[in-house]
Order: structure tokens, then C-alpha cells, then sequence
């Protein structure tokens, strides 16, 4: 194969949680009597957190913080909201570790991370997954990644870092390893590969044929 170890972003990457956490949103903000068109919010959530916080406290004359906030309580009285992977992420993952690669996940989803990858059992793929914002700093700093790299022994060069933003493959490129940006529509990157559906994936990663 030409690369050994994947190191993958989580939501919007693994999973397709930003519809739904758009859905809390919108309804913790239509709480307080503010509805925002879920295209502005879906648009901006998948450019960044803060961007779209920043555009809710915009319409609400709230901090971001203080949406923030408003989001997480409306969380944790509703509960996370159900997600499913992406097409074809579990029959890779599954590919990929039969083949002798190794699975991470560096995101910037704390301990619910682990209950969307049990809930689908996808638990077993992966080596480690680690959080940033918690002990690692957020992306784009390569912190998570340079952890990985060194627990692990793991050779840049047969590395590919998988995400959905920006951020994430200026961690990888911080980190230097390869990076792969996978979106729906292409979009100007610095990243080295540009997917639209994981498919593409198993050929960019050299995965044998299935028999």
C-alpha cells in the first residue's frame, strides 16, 4: 500500500453529524425565538464552530460563548443527536486494517467521539483516538498528530491525515504527512488529494483489490 497509517478527522470526515448538531442548533436557537434557515447554518458549520456561533450571536445579540453555551445546555437536556458514517467509511476502515493499516482519529469531538463509533461498531478499527481542545490544542496545530506520529512510531511519509476542512489538512501539512481533503464540491486547498466520496479512497491509498 502506499500509505500504512490513516489519521482521520472525525465529524464531517467519518461521520455526517453536521446536519444534525445543525438541527440542535437551530432549535436551541428557535428557543429563544430566533429561527435561522438551516442552509446558513450548514454552510458555516462546515467551514468552522466558531463561525457559526459567531453568525447565531450575530442574529441574536448574544456572545458566541453565550450561544455556545445555549447550544451545549439544549444538548445535554436533549441528548447528542443520532449520526451515521459516511458511504463506504466502515468497509474501508474495515479494508484497510484487514490489508495491515492502522486507523486514528485526531477531532475536535470530546467523549461522545466513543459512543458514535460503538453505536456503529467502529470501535475496533481504530488504534487511538485522540481530542483536541481537551489535552491536545486545536487544530490547525499539529499537536494531536505529532503525539500519534511519536507514540507510535509512525512514518510521515507513509502517513495520510483524512478531513473535511481547512484546518485539518493545515494540521496534516503542520505534522508533515499527506493530506487529503474530502468534499462534496472541490474547493481551493493546500491539501495534497482531493476526494468527493471514500470510494476514491481506496485507490489513493493503494488498498489490494477485493477478491
Amino acid at each position: 500500500m502506499r500509505y500504512d497509517n490513516l489519521i482521520w478527522d472525525f465529524d464531517g470526515t467519518l461521520f455526517d453529524t453536521y446536519p444534525p448538531m445543525c438541527r440542535d442548533l437551530r432549535a436551541a436557537m428557535g428557543a429563544l425565538g430566533v429561527w435561522f434557515p438551516m442552509e446558513e447554518l450548514l454552510a458555516r458549520f462546515t467551514s468552522s464552530r466558531g463561525e457559526v456561533l459567531a453568525f447565531c450571536a450575530a442574529g441574536t445579540g448574544m456572545t458566541a460563548e453565550q450561544t455556545d453555551q445555549v447550544y451545549r445546555a439544549w444538548v445535554a437536556e436533549h441528548g447528542q443527536p443520532p449520526a451515521l458514517p459516511f458511504p463506504c467509511v466502515p468497509e474501508l476502515l474495515a479494508r484497510f486494517q484487514a490489508a495491515g493499516g492502522r486507523n486514528f482519529v485526531f477531532t475536535h469531538r470530546s467523549g461522545s467521539v466513543h459512543t458514535y463509533l460503538a453505536q456503529a461498531g467502529l470501535t475496533g478499527y481504530f488504534t487511538e483516538v485522540v481530542s483536541a481542545g481537551t489535552v491536545f490544542a486545536r487544530k490547525p496545530d499539529p499537536a494531536g498528530n505529532e503525539y500519534l506520529i511519536t507514540k507510535y512510531g509512525l512514518d510521515r511519509r507513509r502517513t495520510l491525515a483524512v478531513g473535511d476542512r481547512e484546518l485539518d489538512i493545515l494540521a496534516g501539512r503542520s505534522a508533515g504527512v499527506d493530506t487529503c481533503l474530502f468534499s462534496a464540491a472541490p474547493a481551493k486547498t493546500a491539501a495534497d488529494y482531493q476526494i468527493t466520496e471514500f470510494a476514491q479512497l481506496a485507490a489513493l491509498t493503494g488498498l489490494p483489490a477485493e477478491e
